[in-house]
């Protein structure tokens, strides 16, 4: 008889990591040489749209009822595998398809691997296949598509203020190229618009690794439905609506991202290097056992991360942008997802683009919204700024004034690369950003901006838990970021091990932390064993080992 396991822990407490995964009867190696140091926290499901709104400000990922999937789930029929793989006008491709193979992108893999695709041409041989695949298909132009519906484009966004069509009308949704669509001109106005649309079929057992989403967009995804009497390989876990857990999200913060995905690293060696999360050993990571800081917690200087469970027709999950996510999946399904830029969150657009543009050295895809509209200075007119300054006139909100006020300024900190607007619009953009009551609201302590430049400011100021500043070596104009910079002027060093950071101890300067560096640069070269040795005994000699 097959295992079954129920989910019962509480939303938006902290749980050890290594303990939850084992407890829900997860696969060992996603927790067997995991540290117990990792905390993580459940995503919270919304009960109303006033709390959908609060999560998606706070920018956390967060479920919602699963009517708002419901459209999109209705389709299939029951059983969204015999959906694509019984009808033989779905199975079959009109081309073959790209697949990733299970773990794509771990740590030490070389960038461009032909190793870990595969070339498919029907939905049954993704899951036939004798290693777990990842299919993803956009839905775009492309005559040699499978011949599905486009599922995403029946899912019913919440938050039509935000993430909708407004008040005054217009079709909910948008242009599928991003532009303005039905809804944006005379009559009514639009605050999202759609980039993409997906279908994903993935095998039980694919992974994966650490990654951002496209465009500084969120994106709104389902499980669909899978019938009740389908034999599944236990232990099978079941959500919070008593279905099926097909895949496991699983969230950093956006702050944490430079501690978690390696960017200048990968570019130099031209392999993913990043966190670990199943295989970093607690010894691997920062504390302060060496040094004499009196903080209660090691965990201080870690991130902590959200869980969220994704059903077979159960809760969809809003994903909000910018946030480094990996993802477990734990039987074969199928999930539908839509991606759209909301014009009250341009300035996770704008982090997006420059951090593609200094820290990647592949481009990633460009949305004809960030490539068109955001180049237009009538576009930006029409379509962003004067709805924005409409809100701004109806809203009482002081939410939703701030996030105006920083979607706007980044639309000036954009000019010239990223965003083109004629002196007569950026001089109106700087007249609503200096209103009086924008100007006199507090500043959103997690936009993205905020986020961004708080590297620029001293230590002492800084309000996120873990800020990693760039290091530039005296001998090379090459960026490299070696150390880490922990809340009240604590730094520790890291070294990179077969595309995986492993950390020193934390130290009151920087100097010390860069000393550490030498030492661990130095061990390294001893091999992998050696080094491992290594920083155990540095972490043990106590107080004063530098």
């Amino acid at each position: 008889m097959t295992e079954v396991v129920r989910i019962s822990e509480e939303a938006g407490k902290e749980y050890g990591m290594v303990e939850l995964l084992k407890k829900w009867k997860l696969p060992d190696q996603y927790h067997s040489k995991m540290s117990e140091r990792w905390r993580c926290k459940i995503a919270p499901t919304a009960r109303s749209e006033e709390e959908i709104k609060q999560h998606l400000l706070d920018g956390s990922p967060v479920l919602v009822d699963p009517r708002y999937g419901k459209a999109a789930c209705d389709q299939v029929g029951g059983d969204c595998l015999d959906f694509l793989v019984n009808d033989e006008t779905r199975n079959k491709f009109p081309r073959p398809k790209i697949a990733f193979v299970a773990g794509w992108g771990r740590p030490g893999t070389i960038l461009a691997d032909d190793e870990e695709l595969r070339v498919v041409e029907s939905f049954e041989q993704v899951l036939s296949s004798d290693k777990p695949l990842n299919l993803q298909m956009f839905h775009r132009e492309d005559d040699g598509a499978p011949r599905i519906p486009k599922l995403p484009q029946a899912l019913q966004w919440p938050l039509p203020e935000l993430l909708g069509a407004g008040p005054t009308g217009g079709r909910e949704g948008g242009g599928e190229d991003g532009g303005a669509g039905e809804g944006g001109g005379e009559g009514g106005w639009r605050a999202r618009h759609t980039c993409d649309m997906a279908t994903r079929l993935s095998a039980k057992g694919a992974l994966t690794w650490w990654h951002l989403d496209d465009g500084g967009e969120f994106v709104f995804q389902v499980g669909l439905p899978l019938r009740e009497d389908r034999k599944m390989e236990g232990p099978v876990l079941l959500g919070p609506n008593g279905k099926p857990v097909v895949k496991l999200f699983i969230f950093a913060e956006k702050d944490a991202y430079d501690f978690i995905i390696q960017d200048i690293e990968s570019n130099k060696t031209s392999r993913f290097n990043h966190l670990h999360l199943f295989d970093t050993p607690s010894s691997c990571l920062p504390d302060k056992s060496c040094s004499s800081i009196e903080e209660e917690d090691d965990n201080d200087a870690l991130p902590t991360f959200w869980i969220a469970a994704l059903e077979a027709g159960g809760s969809p999950l809003l994903s909000p942008p910018n946030v480094p996510h990996l993802v477990i999946t734990l039987q074969d399904c199928v999930m539908v997802e839509e991606r759209a830029i909301s014009i009250f969150f341009l300035d996770e657009v704008i982090y997006f683009l420059e951090k593609a543009s200094k820290d990647w050295d592949q481009r990633p895809i460009i949305y004809p919204f960030i490539n068109e509209t955001m180049k237009d200075d009538d576009e930006i007119n029409r379509h962003v700024i004067a709805v924005l300054e409409r809100v701004a006139s109806e809203t009482n909100d002081d939410r939703v004034l701030i996030r105006i006020r920083e979607s706007l300024r980044s639309l000036t900190r954009g000019m010239g690369e990223h965003v083109a607007m004629s002196q007569e619009t950026l001089a109106r953009v700087n007249k609503l950003v200096h209103n009086t009551r924008l100007s006199s609201l507090p500043h959103d302590r997690r936009s993205a901006m905020q986020v961004k430049f708080a590297r620029c400011l001293d230590p002492a100021c800084c309000f996120d838990p873990i800020l990693v500043l760039s290091v530039t070596s005296s001998s090379s104009q090459t960026r490299t970021f070696s150390l880490v910079l922990i809340s009240r002027r604590r730094w520790a060093a890291h070294v990179h091990v077969g595309g995986c950071p492993w950390w020193g101890c934390i130290r009151q300067t920087k100097e010390e932390a860069l000393k550490d560096r030498k030492e661990m640069l130095a061990a390294r070269k001893e091999g992998t064993e050696a080094f491992r040795q290594f920083l155990q005994d540095m972490k043990r000699r106590g107080p004063g080992s530098v």
